[in-house]
């Protein structure tokens, strides 16, 4: 399938008083007619945000399932003596509840279900990970980057979906039959 891509500067001053806004539109052909669509940069619509949304909650959710699924696979009892070389208390326990919230909770986000609990939950899960690893230590150090970087990335994303919600692909917006909205 052919398409024709087009990068536009647009000056809109219509009754929005946005001004001006860059737009990348594209032309694909269709069965009879030829598609056309848009993104605005500046301005996005409603639906090109939820799809955005969408997108970092699916690759979130799988990059936690394969934590997960890494935990798993070297063996609950390796991850628990690292758990235990850290000093928590009942080590084998809390590496449980991490595979099962990496697996879980990295599901239900790939899915969109259940969203906001998940990142709610997920926020709760990487803030007791960053306490038991990193508390104490200094943000910045003479090595390259932040201390925890991954967890705090982590923890916003998380936090984020607690507000944002699961994007326009997910089973929660299926289920309740709720349309992206519309400006």
């Amino acid at each position: 399938m052919e398409r024709l891509l087009i990068l536009s500067w647009v000056e809109d001053r219509g009754m929005s008083g946005e001004g001006s806004s860059a737009r990348l539109s594209w032309l694909a052909p269709g069965p009879r007619t030829w598609k056309i669509g848009t993104v605005k940069f500046l301005h996005p619509s409603p639906q090109s945000s939820s799809r955005g949304v969408t997108i970092l909650r699916v690759v979130f959710g799988a990059l936690m399932v394969v934590h997960g699924l890494q935990k798993l696979m070297a063996g609950h009892a390796a991850f628990a003596a690292s758990v235990a070389a850290m000093g928590v208390q009942k080590p084998e326990l809390i590496a449980w509840l991490v595979i099962a919230g990496e697996l879980g909770l990295g599901t239900l986000l790939v899915l969109g279900a259940l969203t906001r609990v998940a990142g709610f939950l997920a926020a709760i899960l990487f803030a007791s990970i960053w306490f038991v690893t990193e508390a104490g230590k200094p943000l910045l150090t003479d090595a390259s980057g932040v201390t925890a970087e991954l967890l705090i990335v982590y923890f916003a994303i998380s936090v984020a979906f607690v507000f944002l919600g699961p994007g326009a692909l997910s089973l929660d917006r299926k289920l309740a039959r709720q349309p992206v909205r519309s400006r």
